[in-house]
């Protein structure tokens, strides 16, 4: 599992599991949500994106089966 810190208003660190296309999200209130079957690009995105809360808004954000925890 790869996992990145984000320095985001919104977003505190993303973690990714390529083989089960597991995304987990710490918010910056210490809420953990998990995403799946998120492809590694989205990931990548993510990660690289100017705005992380703006990324995660547009590509992840009701799009993919989550839950809390």
């Amino acid at each position: 599992m790869s996992t990145t810190t984000l320095s985001s208003s919104v977003l505190k660190e993303a973690s990714y599991d390529s083989s089960s296309q597991r995304l987990v999200l710490t918010f910056n209130n210490d809420t953990t949500y998990t995403y799946e079957g998120v492809g590694e690009n989205i990931y990548r995105g993510l990660i690289s994106a100017d705005s992380a809360g703006r990324f995660f808004g547009m590509n992840i954000s009701g799009k993919f089966t989550t839950t809390r925890g």
